[in-house]
C-alpha cells in the first residue's frame, strides 16, 4: 500500500500515473503554479490540465478545457505560432510536445457537433463589425452569455483575414465553414457584403438607431504597404495581403516564372508559398533582416526552405525595372543596419554593394495598413491605430470597442482572439448596464513550475502531423493527428507543477514499481513488516 506522497517533493511529471497498469494514481493540475507552457500562451490555456485528460482518454472533458482558453481549436490548432511549444519542458530533454497537433485533434472533434445556444436569451443587441478572429471571439463570448449579435462583413463571406489573408494549404475554407456554423447555432447573424462607416452601406449612427447598445470594431489590417520606388507602377507588382486575398477570392494573378517576394514575416512566407504552388519556377524572398532576425515564425520559414523557396536576408529594394510596362527585375541594396542609436527602426544601406535578380511579378509584404477613417468616426485614435482604454477594450466614443489588429497593429490570430474576449466581456457589462473599467488581469501573474527533474525521466519521440501527399496544391497540407496519435503524444506531457494523489490505493498491489520510477522521491510504499494473519485453516485446528 501506499503510505504517503509528499507534496513538497511532488513535481508533477507524471510518472507514477503513466508507470501504474493499476489506475491508483491521478494528477492534480488546479495548483498555484502555472506550468511554462500555459505561461507562454497569450490565452493562458490551461495545456497541462487538457493533457492530462487526454491521458486518460476522457476527450470531451480534455475539449471543454481547451475551449475555456479559446474558442475555435480547430482554427488555432492550425494557425496559432504555438509559443507553449518554445517554453516546453521536454525541449530540455528531447523534443516539445506537439502541442499544436493536440489541439487541433481536439478542435476537430469539436467541429463534429453544434453547440447549444445560451439557456437564458437578453434582448439588449450588440454589432461586431468584422468578422477575423477577433469579431468572431467577440461573438462567441457575446453568444454564450446570451446576447444577439449581428456581425457584419464587408467581404462576400465571413472569416476576415483567417478566410482571406491565410492560404488554404494551411487553413482550409471547411474548417472556417464549420466554425461559423457553430457560431449561427449559438444565434450569431452574419450579414456580409455590408460596409460599416461614414458614407458607406452603414454609419455608426445608423447602427445606434436598428438598436444595438454595444458596438465591436474589429475591421483588421486589409491593406499592404507600398514603397515610394521607381517602378512600382509596372504591371505584376503587387502587396501580400492584396495577392493573398485574390487568391483565395479565385483571381489570383498570374505571376509568372520567377516571383520576387519583398519582406521577411509571415505574409511574406505565405505569399511566397503560394506563389509556388501555383506555379512558379523560381520562388525568392528578400528582406532587410538577417536570417536570425527574420520575423516569420520559424516553423513557417521552415516550411518555406523545404518548398524550394530562395532566402536572401539584409537587402533592401533599391528600384524595380520593367521591359514594355511589366516587372523585369528588381535591383537590391545591402543594408547594413536596422535600428538607430535609440532604438528607431531607421534602415542603413550600402549602397555601393548591390544585387540584381530578374523576375516577372514582385509582391510587397512589408507590413499592413487600415484606414480607419470612416468606420471609426467620433472614436479617439493613437496614430493609426484605434486607442482604447486597457483591457476593457473601450474606446472614447459610448457604447462603442475595439479589438484586434485595429488595436494593436499586425498580431496573430490567438492574439486577436484574446482581444476579442476581452472586448465581449467589457461589452457584456456595458449591456447588463454595469460600469465598464479594466480588469487588470493581464498584470496578474503566476509562479512557473521549474523543478522538474529531466535528467533522470525517460526519452520519447515526438509524434509529428503527416504530409498530405495526395489531393490538389492547395488543400490542407498536414494531416492531423487519429486518436491513438493523440494519446500518445499527450503521454509525453510532463505536466509541469501538478500534484500526483491516489485515486484508489485498494487497487494497489505494492509492485513497487511507482517508487522506483519516481524521480524526485516523494512515493513511500508500505513495506509489510508486520506478519500476515493467517486465514486458511486445515479443518482440524491446525494452520495451512
Amino acid at each position: 500500500m501506499i503510505r504517503h506522497i509528499d507534496p513538497e517533493k511532488c513535481t508533477g511529471c507524471g510518472q507514477c500515473f503513466k508507470s501504474c497498469s493499476l489506475d491508483v494514481f491521478r494528477l492534480h493540475t488546479d495548483q498555484p503554479a502555472c506550468s511554462p507552457c500555459m505561461a507562454a500562451c497569450p490565452a493562458g490555456t490551461d495545456i497541462r490540465a487538457y493533457n492530462h485528460l487526454l491521458q486518460q482518454n476522457r476527450l470531451e472533458e480534455a475539449l471543454a478545457v481547451l475551449k475555456h482558453g479559446t474558442p475555435f481549436p480547430a482554427l488555432t490548432g492550425r494557425v496559432c505560432f504555438h509559443p507553449c511549444e518554445s517554453k516546453c519542458t521536454r525541449a530540455n530533454m528531447d523534443a516539445s510536445v506537439n502541442i499544436n497537433a493536440l489541439e487541433q485533434f481536439l478542435g476537430d472533434l469539436d467541429l463534429q457537433k453544434l453547440p447549444e445556444p445560451a439557456a437564458t436569451r437578453r434582448l439588449s443587441r450588440a454589432a461586431v463589425v468584422g468578422s477575423g478572429p477577433a469579431g468572431l471571439a467577440a461573438a462567441w463570448y457575446l453568444a454564450l452569455d446570451g446576447w444577439p449579435v449581428t456581425v457584419f462583413e464587408a467581404l462576400p463571406r465571413p472569416g476576415g483575414m483567417l478566410r482571406y489573408g491565410i492560404p488554404a494549404y494551411r487553413l482550409p475554407d471547411a474548417v472556417i465553414d464549420a466554425q461559423i456554423r457553430q457560431l449561427e447555432a449559438l444565434g450569431v447573424e452574419f450579414r456580409c457584403g455590408v460596409r460599416i462607416g461614414e458614407g458607406k452601406d452603414l454609419g455608426m449612427a445608423d447602427l445606434e438607431d436598428l438598436g444595438f447598445r454595444a458596438v465591436l470594431l474589429a475591421p483588421g489590417l486589409s491593406a499592404g504597404k507600398r514603397l515610394a520606388l521607381e517602378g512600382m507602377d509596372l504591371h505584376g507588382v503587387h502587396t501580400g495581403v492584396e495577392f493573398l486575398r485574390a487568391l483565395r477570392m479565385g483571381g489570383a494573378p498570374a505571376t509568372g516564372r520567377r516571383v520576387c517576394v519583398i519582406g521577411g514575416g509571415n505574409v511574406a512566407i505565405d505569399a511566397a508559398i503560394s506563389a509556388r504552388l501555383l506555379g512558379a519556377e523560381s520562388v525568392f524572398m528578400c528582406c532587410l533582416e538577417d536570417r536570425e532576425h527574420m520575423p516569420a515564425f520559424e516553423h513557417n520559414v521552415r516550411d518555406a526552405l523545404e518548398r524550394g523557396i530562395v532566402l536572401h536576408p539584409a537587402l533592401g529594394p533599391a528600384r524595380i525595372e520593367g521591359a514594355e510596362g511589366r516587372v523585369s527585375a528588381v535591383e537590391f541594396r545591402a543594408c547594413t543596419a536596422l535600428f538607430d542609436e535609440q532604438g528607431s527602426f531607421a534602415p542603413r544601406f550600402d549602397e555601393a554593394r548591390r544585387e540584381r535578380f530578374e523576375a516577372d511579378s514582385v509582391i510587397f509584404a512589408i507590413g499592413q495598413s487600415g484606414d480607419f477613417a470612416d468606420i471609426a468616426s467620433g472614436v479617439e485614435m493613437n496614430g493609426a491605430r484605434i486607442a482604447v482604454s486597457g483591457n476593457s477594450m473601450r474606446t472614447s466614443r459610448p457604447g462603442v470597442f475595439a479589438a484586434g489588429d485595429a488595436v494593436t497593429g499586425p498580431a496573430s490570430v490567438i492574439q486577436a482572439i484574446v482581444g476579442g474576449r476581452d472586448a465581449a466581456r467589457a461589452m457584456s457589462r456595458a449591456l447588463n448596464g454595469l460600469l465598464v473599467e479594466d480588469s487588470g488581469q493581464e498584470n496578474e501573474k503566476r509562479p512557473v513550475a521549474d523543478n522538474m527533474p529531466v535528467d533522470d525521466l525517460p526519452r520519447l519521440p515526438r509524434n509529428e502531423r503527416k504530409t498530405r501527399a495526395d489531393g490538389t496544391p492547395f488543400d490542407e497540407a498536414a494531416i492531423g493527428f487519429d486518436q491513438l496519435d493523440a494519446q500518445a503524444e499527450a503521454m509525453r506531457c510532463l505536466t509541469c507543477g501538478s500534484k500526483a494523489v491516489i485515486a484508489s490505493n485498494d487497487d494497489c498491489m505494492t509492485c513497487f514499481s511507482c517508487e522506483l520510477r519516481c524521480p524526485a522521491g516523494a512515493i513511500d510504499i508500505h513495506p509489510f513488516k508486520e506478519r500476515l494473519p493467517y486465514t486458511l485453516y486445515d479443518g482440524e485446528g491446525g494452520r495451512i
